[in-house]
């Protein structure tokens, strides 16, 4: 085995269904007495049962949240956070959410107890962003790691398939980067490919039987493996892509995740051979294409898989759109395993935008 080095990001992680109900002791062990709980509309019912074990605990309320973390928002935030003089953040829904924690985490060095009701992964990752100006700024800092990760299966049952499908490929897309982005490893490999293999195996699952809790708590076990697997290694040209996507247009992230996520990988592909043979095998299509059989889950998912059908700042994404959002991404994208250009950015592009099958 060729020699390594791999840095284990520490954080505690409690996971099991019924588990919302050691916020409190958890929160409790980080010895924190001035709470903020940062919560979206949909978690409005978990929230009220985090606020009863936090009692005398809780400083802050926020429930404002918004995907990609404006700065304006972010900065309003941060100066009810200064107010009410917050020593930790407990956070409950989706990426928007715990984005939304990462920024105070960035700016009052304050821990995060993250609850994520979603499969985005970011609870697991150094990574941060705000938007501003249609700009998607994102950095890494160690302070926005979440020092305690719950994960209640029970809390994704009421995530509808138009949210599950493509927050999932949000997750596997982390797995599937994580193959070969700097940073890769053979720890970080084999976290990868459990995440994939948990995902795709689950998926189907979930999608067909929304109730089931053991497929539930496999595709979340499947996510979390996807998040440790992309917080240690980094992004490439399809996270790339998929963050300049989000700034320019507002696009939902994890729907664009699962419209881009099979093009990415078919563009890359020529450069990887051992890599996406031990993808096609995690993917169930030994010997087989990953591109395709991403594709393939996709539609079997009823998750998106054109740009066209995505809805931005100014409704529908439009063709003329792509040479912008090519040229954005082409100044970003500075390390990738096949050399690319501009063009050929906007040919995966435009693939995409029309939905063709790798």
């Amino acid at each position: 085995m060729n020699p390594f080095t791999y840095d284990q990001l520490p954080a505690r992680i409690v996971f099991g269904a019924g588990k919302l109900a050691e916020v409190g002791a958890e929160v409790e062990r980080l010895g924190a007495q001035r709470v903020m709980l940062i919560s979206d509309q949909a978690t409005s019912m978990s929230a009220e049962k985090i606020r009863g074990q936090l009692q005398g605990r809780l400083a802050l309320g926020w429930d404002e949240v918004a995907q990609h973390v404006p700065v304006d928002l972010a900065e309003r935030a941060r100066t009810a956070a200064t107010e009410a003089r917050i020593d930790a953040v407990v956070c409950i829904g989706g990426g928007s959410s715990t984005g939304l924690a990462k920024a105070m985490a960035l700016s009052h060095e304050v821990p995060i107890l993250a609850v994520p009701t979603t499969y985005a992964g970011s609870e697991q990752t150094t990574i941060y962003g705000l938007t501003g100006g249609r700009h998607k700024q994102t950095g890494k800092n160690p302070v926005v790691l979440p020092r305690t990760v719950i994960y209640d299966p029970e809390l994704t049952v009421g995530l509808p398939p138009n949210v599950t499908g493509p927050s999932a490929f949000n997750a596997l897309a982390h797995s599937v980067e994580a193959l070969y982005a700097p940073g890769n490893n053979p720890v970080t490999s084999a976290l990868a490919l459990e995440g994939v293999r948990a995902i795709h195996r689950s998926l189907p699952r979930v999608m067909a039987a929304p109730d089931d809790i053991d497929a539930r708590g496999t595709l979340l076990f499947g996510a979390y493996l996807s998040g440790i697997a992309l917080g240690t290694t980094s992004t490439g040209l399809h996270h790339k892509l998929c963050h300049v996507l989000g700034g320019r247009f507002n696009l939902v992230h994890a729907d664009a995740h699962s419209v881009i996520l099979p093009h990415a990988i078919a563009f890359n592909a020529p450069a990887l051979p051992a890599e996406m043979a031990r993808l096609a095998e995690a993917l169930g299509v030994p010997g087989g294409d990953p591109a395709a059989a991403l594709w393939d889950l996709a539609v079997a998912s009823k998750v998106p898989t054109r740009l066209a059908d995505l809805t931005g700042h100014d409704g529908l994404l439009k063709r003329d759109d792509l040479p912008g959002a090519a040229h954005a991404a082409a100044e970003e994208i500075t390390v990738n395993p096949r050399p690319l250009t501009e063009a050929d950015l906007l040919g995966l592009l435009e693939r995409a935008y029309e939905g063709e099958r790798p």
